[in-house]
């Protein structure tokens, strides 16, 4: 048997190595394993009801183990944000943990720890959520007290301005970020000011600095009702036993109407353009390439995700290889599409050495010029399509993971028997469809392209490939006056 010196010789040389493992079978390390059999994922039906305020329940029922999950979606995401008060929603959801009409936020605290629970609110772009994990047995008293704090908020002054105050402080503190800063300014900058995909979700410095109680408790009155929500519960429960406990938990809790939202149109991506921010002295250059692509309720999702997890969605795609394995521009490098009720961002983009910014950007230029171009090979589309439907089971590995994957089909209109079929959908993805998206969503040709670095050192080699007009702008993605 080969000896450590010996084995790391050959792996230098890049030579063919076989070992046997305990069966005595030979074993070809230079060769990727043939997966195995996808896993087969049985959810069972989902169980409808409405309460008599208006409250939706879905169940899921589980009695392999003695607990149960819950997951409110409520429709008051960031996309609610009144105008020119970025963080209402994220603040909003973050208070209602900090004291109720009857309890305090250490009484919360309190209960929910002494029966071995977990409870949290929290915002997202497209809704705020109510989550809740307890173990059957104590389902009643952890009912009692998510239900007080989704119905009864009090939103005590003094813990308004304690939270305010750290969030405040945590945005200072991001400005010495530069990954923070491209996040949020690219979107910024391919949203423009007047969309709220556009907005940090948790707020700004001026936004939060002017936010009042008054307007945290508004935002709640207006939107947080039964008839604007949903509650997903996966479980060791029945639907029998579970809607009068909702009923009796729930009974203060009265609908109204809701205020209507009108988005904004998301803007079409127009002529590339160069968006430079300063950040002087800085080792690495904070890349991201794209522009607003797709709505979740694309019928094109399967075949780009399938695309996308070649280019730039895992470890082995075509982006990390090229500039991390082959180039040593970067630590990692991916692309990624975000899926909203709108059309979310794609981006592909990293950290690199400052010295190979221009390099780097000329590689990424490549990649997504070659996948517009030729779309997949074969082997990448049966390899793409093993590594999904090979993780696919882990999203139901828990109660809390099967509502959290249920409400993708609240938000987003997906039909019940969405992820019945989510593997046959992936393995009906053709080279063809890839192709198609390809061409379709990968236009190097009209995505922004925005690097937070030091612009003195980058700015000639950027210029030098020419990509388009070079806008340098302040750190929120506000072009300065040239």
């Amino acid at each position: 048997m080969n000896g450590p010196a010996e084995i790391s010789i050959a792996l230098l040389l890049g030579l063919t190595m076989t070992q046997t493992d305990a069966a005595g079978q030979s074993l070809d390390r230079s060769a990727r394993p043939s997966p195995g059999p996808a896993p087969e994922v049985v959810l069972p039906a989902i169980q409808k009801a409405t309460l008599t305020n208006g409250l939706g329940v879905w169940l899921v029922e589980s009695h392999k183990l003695p607990q149960v999950a819950m997951n409110m979606v409520i429709g008051a995401g960031s996309d609610h944000d009144p105008a020119g008060s970025p963080g209402t929603a994220a603040l909003t959801a973050e208070v209602m943990e900090a004291g109720t009409t009857s309890q305090s936020a250490l009484q919360i605290a309190e209960r929910i720890e002494f029966i071995g629970a977990s409870m949290s609110v929290r915002a997202g772009i497209d809704a705020s959520f109510a989550t809740l994990n307890a173990l059957s047995k104590h389902l009643d008293e952890a009912l009692s007290v998510y239900a007080d704090v989704v119905t009864a908020p009090s939103f005590p002054a003094q813990e308004v301005e304690r939270l305010r105050s750290q969030r405040i402080t945590a945005l200072m503190q991001q400005k010495d970020r530069a990954a923070v800063i491209a996040n949020l300014a690219f979107n910024r900058i391919i949203y423009g000011p007047g969309h709220p995909y556009g907005s940090d979700p948790s707020g700004t410095e001026v936004s939060l600095k002017g936010m009042k109680r008054e307007d945290l408790a508004e935002f709640y009155r207006a939107l947080y009702r039964p008839n604007n929500a949903t509650l997903i519960v996966v479980g060791d429960v029945t639907l029998a036993s579970l809607v009068p406990r909702l009923e009796k938990a729930f009974s203060a809790w009265q609908k109204a109407g809701i205020p209507a939202i009108d988005l904004p149109a998301v803007p079409k991506p127009g002529k590339r353009k160069v968006y430079l921010i300063d950040k002087p002295g800085a080792p690495q250059s904070e890349i991201r390439i794209g522009y607003p692509a797709l709505a979740r309720s694309t019928p094109d999702y399967f075949p780009v995700v399938v695309m996308n997890r070649i280019l730039g969605g895992q470890f082995s795609s075509r982006i990390n290889m090229n500039l991390r394995e082959r180039r040593g521009f970067t630590y990692g490098a991916r692309s990624s599409f975000s899926f909203s009720r709108q059309p979310g961002p794609f981006f592909a983009g990293g950290g690199f050495f400052t010295a190979k910014t221009d390099s780097a950007l000329l590689e990424l230029m490549h990649e997504l010029g070659s996948m517009q171009r030729d779309g997949l090979t074969p082997d990448e589309l049966r390899f793409s399509k093993n590594g999904l439907t090979g993780s696919f089971a882990q999203t139901f590995e828990t109660a809390g993971q099967i509502a959290f994957a249920l409400q993708s089909l609240l938000l987003y209109g997906l039909p019940d028997d969405y992820y019945q079929n989510f593997l046959k959908n992936i393995e009906h993805v053709s080279l063809g469809e890839v192709k198609r998206v390809s061409e379709m969503y990968l236009d190097p040709a009209r995505m922004a392209v925005v690097v937070v670095g030091d612009v003195k050192a980058i700015r000639p080699g950027i210029e030098s490939l020419g990509l388009g007009d070079v806008v340098e702008c302040d750190s929120q993605g506000n072009p300065l006056s040239q």
